[in-house]
């Protein structure tokens, strides 16, 4: 098994136990070369990854594609324990060249704090349709401030279970697993913790829908879009607080190795390209 062409075979079998995101992509690709009439190949991969989006209109940006590209070759590396066959694979991939990302996130991404408050006080009042359903309002306002205060992903927060939770010293901490997962805790206060458990009620995830049931990541994307959209007439995303806690904590104690720590980057050139907002901006620019 010298080369990626002999175990296309075995490519959907070992996308099991890949992130969804992963899974979905080697789904894509199955198709794809079912659709094409192709064999696995660096050939095939490339055309795939040239396909222009399967939702919408446009194309994939740099980050989707190298995320799709990554998809695939974890899938195939799985295929084999065999070093040899893994480090021809790896300088495979290298042949396939995608665009560089721009990681940097730029100030308008970032939420001020006044603007989340804001967020935060008013969801608890939003009177629009599909807000008034039980304790709605309360639970997405506790979500929101949660982000806020951690600078959580949010496929990290709705995987929170209650054991995972910690009291220590008036805060709690919270154990959560990141990207590649990789432990890591968080903390919020323990008067937000006891807020989150009187509304939620949960019996085994810290946050759960109406229903009880562990939140679905785009439904929560949807809904804190709705709420951007209607408190501060601008699109929000659950990880703009991320962002916009880094950029915050980054400013106040000038120390990004601390951040890259608390955010579970892997290193903290990474946290420093995507969050030094050190730029010229329009109004110094033309005033």
């Amino acid at each position: 098994m010298g080369s990626i062409e002999n175990i296309s075979k075995q490519l959907r079998i070992s996308s099991h136990g890949l992130p969804d995101a992963y899974r979905a992509t080697v789904r894509q690709y199955l198709e794809f070369e079912a659709r094409e009439g192709l064999k696995l190949s660096p050939e095939a991969i490339r055309r795939f990854l040239s396909q222009p989006k399967l939702k919408g209109e446009g194309s994939y940006s740099p980050a989707s594609i190298a995320l799709r590209k990554t998809a695939i070759f974890q899938a195939i590396k799985k295929m084999t324990f065999d070093s040899r066959v893994r480090a021809s694979l790896t300088e495979e991939a290298k042949t396939i060249k995608v665009a560089k990302i721009d990681r940097a996130i730029h100030s308008e991404k970032i939420l001020s704090e006044e603007e989340i408050k804001i967020l935060i006080k008013r969801t608890l009042t939003i009177n629009a349709k599909g807000w008034s359903q039980g304790n709605k309002r309360e639970r997405y306002s506790l979500i929101i401030e949660t982000l806020a205060v951690t600078g959580l992903r949010i496929s990290e927060l709705i995987h929170i279970r209650i054991i995972d939770c910690k009291k220590v010293n008036g805060f709690v901490f919270l154990s959560v697993m990141g990207k590649g997962r990789k432990p890591r805790r968080v903390f919020i206060p323990e008067k937000l913790f006891t807020k989150i458990k009187q509304e939620f009620s949960s019996k085994e995830f810290l946050f759960t829908s109406l229903r009880g049931k562990k939140y679905n990541r785009a439904m929560i994307y949807q809904d804190v879009r709705d709420l951007g959209r209607r408190i501060l007439g601008r699109d929000v995303n659950p990880h703009q607080f991320r962002h916009s806690f880094s950029t915050r904590e980054i400013k106040k104690r000038g120390s990004v190795k601390a951040v890259q720590l608390y955010l579970g980057h892997a290193s903290s050139s990474i946290t420093e390209q995507m969050y030094n907002h050190d730029e010229l901006t329009p109004e110094e620019l033309f005033k």
